[in-house]
């Protein structure tokens, strides 16, 4: 009895809590919201501008990347690095990490200084505005649900390598909405890896699902605050063929989750 009173008096205590802080957090999600679109309207008409032609892509990487920490900014968003001496340059490389908020975006293209290109899920070309960062062709759309459009990315994906650019590819494939927990990790990150022998660079996100949790207006968590972010060693794929892909899923996979299973032991 004395076990379920407890119980119960610490969901109670949440529960209290949570009507406590909901309207700061629907207030903080309506401000993030209003900063997001705001500045994103503003820089469209430059945006579209350095994404009409393919040699300005390098410029447009910069102006999003200004752009994304102009919104962290405005957002109250304040990144903590560590393991930034493992980024490295002027070769391709995969960018992996896991994706626990809509601010993993921002946040990459705020930590990196070189020109990398992002894939994302072919649904984001209808989105209004955003869509443009994908549409344009400097970043890669992908059609998980058909064959031909995965081949098709995969292809493009092969090129930008070759071109000699890093490429991001969030092997969750879209926001967790367990968050911290990982969700099942897809292949197509690690295989694309193996197949071109570049090295991958594991990245960590502690604490952006709590910044800005994926539970709509009315739920989940947000508040402004530290980003925390792991920048892991380089995952070496040297020698490496398809039988190793598995194996090198779940390594990949127990890296990311490390930092998440040390601090809420996922």
């Amino acid at each position: 009895m004395l076990r379920e009173f407890l119980i119960f008096r610490i969901i109670e205590k949440l529960s209290m809590k949570s009507i406590i802080l909901f309207p700061f957090r629907f207030i903080y999600k309506i401000y993030i919201l209003t900063c997001f679109v705001l500045l994103l309207v503003l820089f469209y008409p430059f945006l579209r501008f350095f994404l009409s032609k393919k040699e300005r892509f390098p410029s447009a990487f910069k102006m999003m990347k200004f752009y994304g920490k102009l919104f962290l900014f405005c957002a109250g968003i304040f990144l903590k690095i560590k393991g930034r001496e493992n980024i490295i340059e002027d070769r391709p490389f995969l960018i992996c990490s896991n994706h626990s908020s809509f601010l993993d975006i921002p946040c990459l293209y705020s930590i990196f200084d070189e020109y990398f290109v992002f894939t994302g899920k072919k649904e984001i070309e209808n989105w209004p505005l955003f869509n443009i960062f994908y549409t344009s062709g400097m970043n890669i759309l992908v059609d998980r649900y058909n064959k031909m459009g995965i081949l098709k990315g995969f292809k493009r994906m092969m090129e930008v390598i070759d071109e000699g650019h890093p490429l991001v590819i969030l092997p969750e494939g879209t926001i967790s909405k367990i968050a911290p927990r990982l969700t099942e990790f897809k292949t197509g990150s690690v295989s694309l890896a193996i197949h071109k022998q570049i090295p991958i660079l594991p990245i960590t996100f502690t604490t952006n699902w709590i910044r800005l949790q994926r539970k709509g207006l009315l739920k989940g968590k947000a508040s402004p605050g530290i980003s925390e972010v792991i920048i892991h060693s380089l995952i070496s794929t040297s020698g490496l063929t398809k039988n190793d892909t598995d194996a090198l899923q779940l390594k990949l996979r127990g890296i990311i989750n490390s930092p998440l299973h040390k601090k809420y032991g996922v």
